[in-house]
This record gives C-alpha cells, sequence and structure tokens, in this order.
C-alpha cells in the first residue's frame, strides 16, 4: 500500500507527536480512511522528510509520532521563479502543478495587455490564491520535492520588471532569436511567459530594456500552460 506523503508547515523532530492541520487530517481519517499505527511521511524544506505512525484518529483530528529521518533538508541549485500571464480556465492550475513538479521555486502570475484576467483585491482573489497554493502543496506531496513554491499576488507587468533581480532573465516568445541552450545561465533565473495571445512587440520592448533576453522554444507556439512545461524541463535538464 503506498504511504501518504503531507507537506506540514511547522517543527520536525524525532521522537515527538505532531497533530496535523486540519486539511491533512481530513485527508488522512475521511478520505483514505487511514487507522492506528499506518505510515505517513512528513516533509519540509527546512527540516527534511521523516518517517512517521498515526497515533491517534478521530473524526479529522488526527496525530502522528515521528520515528526517524529520511532525507536531510536540501537546497536546490537552480532556482526559478516563474512569471505566467493570466489566463482563463484552469490553465494555471495546470501551470502551477507540473511546475511545481518540475522544480520551480516560486511563481507570480502577472497582468499583461492580451491577458483577459482581472482580479480586484478582496475575497475572491484570496481564496484564488488559498486554491494555486494548495494545487502546488499536493504537487510537492506527489513528486516527491522537500519544498513548496510559494504562489505570490498577481503582479502588472511593470511591478514584475521592476522587482526582477536574478542573474538570468527570460522571455518566452516565438519570435525571439536566442534558445535556451545558448544561455549563461549561473543559480537563478526569472522565466516569463505569457498569456493566450503572448505578449505585445510594446511589451517585448519594456523585457528587452529590462535586460531580459527573448528566447524561442522552436517552429511550433505553444499553449500558455504547456510553454512552462517544456522550458523547465529543458532549464532543468541544461543547468539543474
Amino acid at each position: 500500500m503506498r504511504t501518504s506523503r503531507l507537506h506540514y508547515d511547522g517543527k520536525l523532530e524525532t521522537g515527538t507527536a505532531v497533530p496535523l492541520p486540519a486539511e491533512s487530517a481530513h485527508y488522512l481519517a475521511t478520505v483514505l480512511r487511514s487507522k492506528i499505527g499506518e505510515a505517513v511521511h512528513l516533509f519540509n524544506s527546512e527540516h527534511g522528510e521523516f518517517l512517521c505512525h498515526i497515533e491517534h484518529i478521530k473524526k479529522n483530528l488526527v496525530a502522528v509520532f515521528i520515528e526517524s529521518k529520511l532525507r536531510a533538508a536540501d537546497e536546490q541549485a537552480l532556482k526559478i521563479h516563474l512569471a505566467l500571464g493570466l489566463s482563463r480556465g484552469d490553465r494555471l492550475d495546470y501551470a502551477i502543478q507540473k511546475s511545481t513538479e518540475l522544480g520551480v521555486h516560486g511563481i507570480t502570475p502577472v497582468y499583461s495587455q492580451f491577458g483577459e484576467v482581472k482580479f480586484k483585491p478582496g475575497a475572491k482573489l484570496e481564496n484564488k490564491l488559498r486554491h494555486w497554493q494548495r494545487v502546488a502543496v499536493s504537487a510537492s506531496e506527489q513528486s516527491g520535492r522537500l519544498s513548496v513554491p510559494k504562489i505570490h499576488t498577481p503582479e502588472r507587468l511593470e511591478e514584475w520588471f521592476a522587482s526582477s533581480t536574478a542573474n538570468c532573465r527570460l522571455v518566452l516568445d516565438p519570435r525571439g532569436e536566442e534558445t535556451i541552450g545558448q544561455l549563461n545561465v549561473i543559480d537563478t533565473i526569472d522565466l516569463l511567459i505569457g498569456p493566450e495571445g503572448g505578449f505585445s512587440a510594446e511589451e517585448l520592448k519594456k523585457a528587452a530594456a529590462c535586460d531580459y533576453a527573448i528566447v524561442s522554444l522552436g517552429a511550433r507556439i505553444l499553449r500558455t500552460e504547456t510553454a512552462p512545461v517544456a522550458a523547465l524541463a529543458i532549464l532543468q535538464h541544461l543547468y539543474g
């Protein structure tokens, strides 16, 4: 039977018992119908990954005992921050899920000229951010990574450019004359990918003025949720 692997945002130490947060407790108790004594893995980026067993379970109240350490916390060699144009439907959910699996360090949705989705500050945006963060947590649990990328509040493209500090800055566009294999990558990358319809010529001009290399993945035009998967896989293969 497959052992459940859950992210735990707190201190993990062998020989101690910890109560699980409501969502994880509900998953074990109600969804999986787990029993006392069953094995569970808890992990986070600060303490690593631990083998535990369920010590107490009653409805949505679950406590586990931490038996031993399985993996020490590690630091990703390549830190990639993905900025992705907001788009309709569940495209961003898919992009967050797959980008998390491929080791992205952080994700910022961005408003752009051709993007049709806009959020006003308030409950709807906060709910959306919580949903996106849960998608990232679930993908980290499934993929075996220790860290969970932070999903940042959506920004205007100009704000993203102003805050960009990575030593390698890329914007993906079919009009780009460079390829990812021609880059000089050290350890930090800001990767910008547009919504449906891509970026305008004016936006690409602003990107170039902020030291962004305009790169292409080839002759085919990829969907906004597919482009991060292709680009991240290439970056991790070449430089990760």
